[in-house]
């Protein structure tokens, strides 16, 4: 019984009361920090690709052969730059003919008209010759009509008047001659005139003629639609051409197209506006832009729905590129914590908030028996690790949403927590190596 009583005195007895009068250990020096409120993105990462808004392999619109190439693969080219010339000589002289054809157009045109000129100054005189006939007409009819007055009264013979008469016809056939002659010279103006309207519509058409040769001739010459990259070019010099052979592949890179299949469950958060970045290799930010095309249509195959936007190349993005692309739904504010002061136990998620004894739940769950003020040797303002149970959120870079169970104004302990237990003394460590004033 003695021996029995001993050991219950020496190994429960005696170490409570020893540590009912040990003083309490002293805090543990712990880093704090407040948690970060941020804009919190709900998004969502695709493998995408990218495309060029203008790509076109370039054609002849003749036959015929490459004379001289003037760019190279990977040249860099200007919108109207020339890149190849072909053989034109054959196009050329037909301009040349062309123009000789307008030559003597020209001086048709010129000749004709000299003729008009010549006619109506024959008209001129002609009409003056029928003015005086005219004259002659009339003076010789009032001379007749005297003469056959003094007749009817006996004042002058048959013979006379007769005479008279003659003389009135002779006029008249004049004047009837003057109007033929006049009437001729009007029909030789208007075939002159007509003569000249042909040459003028024959030079018109030669000149039609050099422009569409002209225009031809620079078919000769393939210019750069656009501003672009030169890559492929299958032709050579000395190649015969036609309108169907692929003389080179010019493509836009300053301004690409990324296109994104988005699973079909995504479909009602779709709409033109959203946000969409570009991302590497690392996760970083190379580009954002704008979602500008949502597809009506469901890919039978995948199931998903196309989405395209467009951006601006850094200049480090090609054609027909894998990429990496979110899309982002929506922003909300939200508070983040490092990952590094989030503990898990039986399948929860905790946070130590260092709080003042006095105000945390340590208090209310010390035993009774043991202090009024609850756990044994803590003061009331005392800092402990008060251990919260929390919700998480999305994970943003080395930090983590939490949703429940944090406030914005709690300081929460950063490192050593592997070492904590809830309700531990701690200390901030940034205090405790700050110099105190003398």
């Amino acid at each position: 019984m003695g021996g029995l009583g001993w050991i219950v005195f020496s190994r429960i007895i005696l170490p409570l009361q020893f540590a009912k009068n040990a003083p309490p250990p002293p805090p543990t020096p712990v880093q704090l920090a407040s948690p970060k409120t941020s804009a919190i993105e709900d998004s969502s990462d695709y493998a995408a690709s990218l495309d060029s808004r203008e790509s076109v392999t370039l054609q002849s619109r003749v036959n015929g052969q490459i004379a001289q190439i003037y760019v190279k693969s990977g040249d860099l080219v200007k919108a109207g730059q020339p890149l190849m010339q072909l053989d034109a000589t054959e196009q050329q002289a037909q301009v040349a003919s062309r123009a000789l054809a307008a030559e003597t157009a020209a001086a048709d045109i010129a000749a004709a008209q000299a003729d008009v000129e010549n006619a109506i100054q024959t008209l001129s005189s002609l009409e003056a010759r029928r003015a005086s006939a005219q004259s002659d007409v009339q003076f010789n009819q009032r001379e007749y009509d005297r003469f056959k007055s003094l007749r009817s009264q006996g004042a002058i013979s048959q013979q006379n008047l007769e005479q008279r008469l003659n003389t009135l016809r002779v006029a008249q056939a004049r004047l009837s001659e003057a109007e033929a002659e006049l009437s001729a010279q009007e029909s030789t103006i208007n075939r002159s005139k007509a003569t000249v309207a042909r040459s003028q519509r024959a030079y018109e058409q030669s000149q039609a003629n050099i422009s569409e040769g002209q225009a031809r001739l620079q078919d000769y010459q393939i210019t750069a639609p656009f501003s672009g990259l030169v890559s492929d070019i299958p032709a050579k010099v000395g190649d015969g051409v036609s309108n169907t052979t692929p003389l080179l592949t010019l493509t836009q890179n300053q301004e690409l197209e990324v296109q994104i299949q988005v699973p079909l469950e995504r479909a009602s958060a779709l709409r033109k506006g959203l946000a969409v970045q570009l991302l590497n290799d690392d996760s970083q930010v190379l580009q954002t832009g704008l979602v500008s095309f949502v597809s009506p249509d469901v890919d039978p195959t995948t199931q998903s729905i196309q989405v395209k936007a467009s951006f601006q190349n850094a200049g480090n993005l090609r054609t027909s590129q894998f990429v990496r692309a979110r899309l982002i739904w929506k922003e909300q504010t939200g508070l983040l914590v490092a990952t590094s002061a989030i503990s898990r136990l039986g399948g929860k998620d905790f946070i130590f908030v260092a709080t003042p004894y006095s105000s945390s739940e340590c208090r209310a769950a010390a035993v009774p028996s043991a202090s009024p003020a609850g756990v044994p040797g803590v003061a009331p303002d005392q800092l402990v690790a008060d251990q919260r149970l929390i919700r998480l959120g999305k994970i943003v870079g080395n930090d983590q949403e939490v949703l429940e169970g944090l406030g914005s104004g709690d300081r929460i302990v950063t490192s050593g927590i592997l070492q904590l237990q809830n309700c531990a003394p701690i200390a901030d460590a940034a205090q405790m190596q700050a110099p105190t004033s003398p």
